[in-house]
């Protein structure tokens, strides 16, 4: 009998961060002990057990953090990506792309919600995250949309589709993740570039963080100026919501949506 294909979306905390911090948690925890035995002194032997203390609240932190982002547990990023597609004011028909696919989820959750769209996801699939081409093929089978989905590489920077290509855009989580000289804004740029006149976007990433994007409300005057025709701006951490203990340094404080017409 043929083995049912499932999707496996993989996760935005990655294993191989959980394993590093195991590792770290290990070490901390042997130094600990040699320190007592050794009696290498009271003031090394505290730095390790606190050192310890702080490495298993990190883990324990990331752990939950892990269930939390799993689509198969508690299915946060689902709800992350329902959001997107739910902003995005787009009647489906014509052609979508997705900048930064990772796993293929939003992508693939567009194509289910907008029944006549063919849509395009690219990302880098860089070495960081647990995502590839081949898994974002692979979902698109299982969630019996692959007719209606390709997966390419590329760079959100430079994306190689000529200007007004497409008919919708959406992204997610992605362009704090982009560095390559260019500016914020012109990250942007480069995604509504390759919009239609009259296209929808949906675009989600930390806008609200200034150590990532300054003053983003400058950002937003100046898209309204040349841009775009329409443009909103949703803070996600009350429309979602997202709880406050995840909205910490390094997680998801400041998350945003801008959405609206080219």
């Amino acid at each position: 009998m043929e083995k049912e294909l499932r999707p496996d979306y993989g996760n935005w905390v990655p294993k191989r961060l959980l394993l590093l911090l195991a590792v770290i948690d290990l070490v901390f925890a042997v130094l600990l002990i040699v320190a007592v035995c050794k009696e290498w002194g009271w003031a090394l032997t505290a730095l390790f057990a606190v050192l310890l203390v702080v490495g298993l609240m990190s883990l324990a932190y990331m752990g939950i953090l892990y269930r939390v982002f799993s689509h198969s547990g508690g299915a946060f990023m689902t709800k992350v990506h329902e959001y997107v597609v739910r902003t995005l004011p787009w009647d489906g028909k014509g052609r979508l792309l997705d900048v930064g696919c990772g796993s293929g989820a939003l992508t693939i959750r567009c194509a289910r919600r907008f029944k006549e769209a063919q849509c395009t996801g690219i990302d880098y699939w860089g070495i960081k995250w647990d995502y590839s081409q081949k898994m974002c093929q692979r979902n698109a089978e299982a969630e019996g949309v692959a007719d209606r989905c390709q997966f390419v590489h590329g760079d959100a920077n430079h994306l190689d589709f000529a200007d007004e290509t497409f008919d919708a855009v959406v992204s997610n989580f992605v362009y704090h993740e982009v560095n390559d000289g260019n500016s914020k804004e012109q990250l942007l740029r480069e995604t509504l570039r390759v919009l239609k006149k009259g296209g929808a976007f949906a675009l989600q990433d930390l806008f609200g963080q200034k150590a990532v994007y300054g003053d983003f409300q400058q950002i937003l005057d100046s898209l309204k100026v040349d841009a775009v025709e329409e443009i909103h701006y949703a803070d996600s951490c009350s429309e979602i919501p997202i709880p406050s203990w995840m909205q910490v340094p390094g997680m998801l404080p400041g998350v945003g949506l801008i959405y609206g017409k080219k």
